[in-house]
């Protein structure tokens, strides 16, 4: 008997399905385009500008939606929070044949050129994640597709969205990474209190938490990678508030996507 055909693999599992572990799905499930959104239900807020729509899988905090855009076959997978679950997503993605990721986020601005509702789309990113580290050396840049950049310039021009390049640091961190004390009182190490004035110093304009792992995980399976980020948190002014721009984002998306397909 051929033990191959029956034993399942440490190394290599598969869900339940035979598909891919995490995700859920199997080939043909998806296009090769994707949007990476972190929040399940941004699935569907993407899907939103949609027709067609369907759910392809949900398992954790997986979630998968495709559908057609001005008649382009998309798909949005959510990713969850962090690098460590991007990479899963993103490995798992590129097993199916995926081939152009975009991610959809939000981030804190740091400057006074960004403000709330305002888009920024990454050129290249600090990389504090974590997950990156554990595929290539910490010199290893974390960047964008220029393909992808230029897509989503072109999406926002098109679309009147505010929006501007920007440089991320993406920290495996919300509350001390960032800069955020846990509580009053509690711990609060003394680089913490300099994390965003040093970033300042550097120019770096804002800060999340997956973009740099998505970038370099991505370009490192052949991927094209881009994002656009959509600013909820203005910390030199403190202030919250989404005023508009998830929703801005989730469309600039996929009409990038739409002029990259046309492209290809």
């Amino acid at each position: 008997m051929d033990m191959s055909k029956t034993e399942k693999r440490a190394d290599a599992p598969k869900a339940h399905n035979e598909g891919v572990y995490h995700l859920q799905l199997k080939p043909g499930d998806v296009p090769g385009y994707v949007i990476l959104p972190g929040a399940p239900e941004r699935v569907a807020l993407i899907a939103k500008n949609w027709s067609d729509v369907r759910e392809a899988a949900y398992y954790r905090e997986f979630k998968t939606m495709t559908g057609a855009y001005k008649g382009m076959r998309l798909a949005a997978t959510s990713t969850g929070i962090g690098g460590p679950s991007s990479e899963i997503c993103i490995h798992e993605l590129n097993a199916l044949g995926v081939h152009t990721c975009i991610r959809v986020g939000t981030t804190g601005s740091i400057t006074p050129e960004f403000d709330l509702g305002d888009l920024i789309i990454p050129v290249a990113c600090v990389r504090k994640d974590g997950t990156s580290s554990a595929y290539v050396e910490p010199e290893f840049p974390a960047f964008a597709d220029i393909r992808v950049v230029t897509a989503l310039t072109q999406a926002c021009e098109k679309l009147g969205f505010r929006y501007g390049l920007g440089l991320s640091y993406t920290v495996g961190s919300f509350y001390v990474g960032q800069g955020r004390p846990l509580s009053e009182g509690g711990y609060w190490p003394s680089f913490a209190e300099k994390i965003i004035p040093d970033l300042q110093q550097a120019r770096v304009t804002n800060i999340e938490m997956e973009t740099s792992a998505q970038y370099v995980v991505g370009y490192l399976h052949g991927m094209r990678m881009g994002a656009v980020l959509s600013v909820i948190a203005n910390r030199a002014l403190n202030r919250w508030g989404d005023e508009g721009g998830e929703e801005k984002a989730c469309l600039a998306a996929c009409e990038a996507m739409k002029i990259l397909g046309e492209k290809d």
